[in-house]
């Protein structure tokens, strides 16, 4: 096992409250198509709802720890109002939080909240950190349609930056349902979702007004790194988009980090000429991702080993403080 190496984008999940949120997720159809045994992909549950297997997993990949958070597209508690949403955050933190301390070496947590009810985000947030001892907030790229940047969530980026939290954004999904086709919910909205959540923090000016904030994005931040020119042209043809921001919206995309799992090393090799190899942190999206992510990152052209060093372990630990 290469125990430096760290994974910061693995799932679990909470029996109970799955069970309430998946009705209501993207990956159901909404309830259209219950989970239980015999459905397509069932056997992808057991290591979200299994310590021992999912450690099992990373032993057979490599993975010496993994910073494991719910896998929102499946339990989110989007839909749910504000006692309900917050008693089923608190008891699926919990959940993480006993598995980190049944097992400190190889797991680190991450939290969720009810953005959609700042108060009780706020409240939930103070617990994670101060009772459970977690220090990632896992949150979505946008609440009732509202992204990240927006001023409604500005007390959420207050409180991360004053408990020194480091945010982890992971779409819970497109819920409009013309997505539900084909799966493009998961191929092509979820990879829409994180570009928007990035224009939102950028255009917003959330690194302009907290601009020690750390910011992981999963899926390599989607479309946006790639197309970021455009954006640039209309920071002096469309003057509107420049109203919160000081700086070509191009040089900010090195204030987030990207993980790794893009499920092609061409793009990989892309996102690192766009950011640089030091904004990247290595993420399998296990259960769901590759068979051998750690080698298959090796297989990329271009990458040296000192920056390989720099995604499998190095700038992850940095994170982690580890």
């Amino acid at each position: 096992m290469i125990t430096s190496v760290i994974d910061f984008h693995a799932h679990v999940l909470e029996p109970e409250v799955v069970k309430q949120c998946a009705p209501h997720s993207v990956a159901t159809g909404f309830g259209a198509r219950p989970m239980g045994p015999g459905t397509p992909g069932f056997h992808l549950l057991a290591g979200m709802l299994d310590p021992e297997i999912q450690i099992r997993d990373m032993d057979c990949k490599g993975i010496g720890r993994a910073v494991i958070s719910t896998a929102t597209v499946i339990q989110s508690t989007w839909w749910a109002e504000a006692p309900l949403a917050a008693e089923l955050d608190r008891r699926a933190n919990e959940r993480v939080a006993a598995w980190v301390t049944r097992f400190p070496n190889r797991f680190t947590g991450t939290f969720t909240i009810p953005l959609h009810h700042m108060t009780a985000a706020v409240q939930e947030l103070e617990y994670a950190v101060t009772k459970l001892n977690l220090r990632i907030a896992n949150v979505s790229s946008n609440v009732g349609g509202s992204y990240l940047g927006d001023p409604k969530f500005r007390e959420f980026w207050e409180a991360a930056v004053h408990y020194d939290v480091t945010v982890l954004i992971h779409p819970h999904g497109v819920a409009d349902p013309r997505f539900q086709k084909f799966a493009l919910w998961n191929g092509v909205g979820q990879p829409i979702e994180e570009s928007m959540a990035i224009a939102s923090l950028i255009y917003e000016g959330i690194f302009e007004s907290f601009p020690g904030v750390k910011v992981v994005i999963v899926h390599g931040g989607g479309y946006l790194p790639h197309y970021t020119r455009r954006l640039d042209r209309n920071y002096t043809m469309h003057p509107v988009s420049a109203q919160n921001i000081k700086r070509l919206p191009t040089e900010y995309l090195r204030c987030l980090y990207y993980d790794s799992c893009v499920y092609g090393n061409d793009v990989l090799e892309a996102l690192i000429r766009r950011v640089g190899a030091d904004r990247i942190v290595f993420g399998t999206d296990y259960p769901f991702g590759e068979d051998d992510p750690v080698g298959n990152l090796k297989q990329a052209g271009g990458i040296s080993e000192a920056d390989h060093r720099r995604i499998l372990s190095e700038t992850p630990a940095k994170l982690l403080g580890i």
